[in-house]
């Protein structure tokens, strides 16, 4: 694992080094090695753009918005997009097109089969790790999955966050409790 996510890191720097990427706020580089060396392994979407760099891992739930704000706004900067693999060591040059899939994708994909107990270990541990990597919100994001109680409080507070990843995600995990007619502990 050590060895990947140093392969990772290796494969960053050569491809920021080979762009000229970022211009300013090279800092941002820094952030984004460091970022790979606290985490568990897993995919990233990352953007080198001409005044920084963002990193935001995939498949856990974050606001599309981060990326999305780079693909589509008129700044003016040069946004390249890549994907980063640090279970494979691998960094992957990508479209703007695959880049709004990819954080678009839901944390985890739950289907009507699950058990009840699949369906809130899926759950729980989706919120209970984007509370304690602190995924939703810069400056205030839920600290504990106790933060809203219920499943649906979590549904409304991703639809007043306007992150309807995860507001889906919440909505159909409640749907798929409620027709299972369970008694799902963060359920009411």
């Amino acid at each position: 694992m050590t060895n990947n996510i140093e392969r990772t890191k290796a494969a960053m720097l050569s491809i920021s080094q080979s762009l000229g990427l970022p211009e300013h706020y090279p800092e941002d580089m820094t952030q984004d090695l460091q970022s790979l060396s606290d985490s568990t392994e897993g995919k990233w979407l990352w953007l080198l753009r001409t005044s920084g760099t963002v990193l935001v891992p995939l498949q856990v739930g974050v606001h599309p918005t981060y990326v999305n704000y780079w693909l589509h706004s008129n700044h003016g900067q040069k946004v390249v997009c890549f994907v980063v693999d640090s279970r494979k060591g691998m960094v992957t040059q990508t479209t703007y097109s695959e880049a709004e899939k990819l954080i678009g994708q839901p944390p985890r994909n739950l289907h009507s089969s699950m058990s009840s107990e699949e369906l809130v270990d899926a759950v729980h541990s989706v919120l209970t790790q984007g509370c304690e990597r602190r995924l939703w919100g810069m400056f205030e994001s839920p600290e504990s999955i106790d933060a809203y109680g219920t499943w649906q409080k979590w549904q409304a507070y991703f639809d007043s966050k306007e992150n309807e990843v995860m507001a889906k995600f919440m909505a159909k995990a409640v749907r798929f409790a409620q027709s299972k007619q369970t008694l799902i502990g963060h359920v009411s």
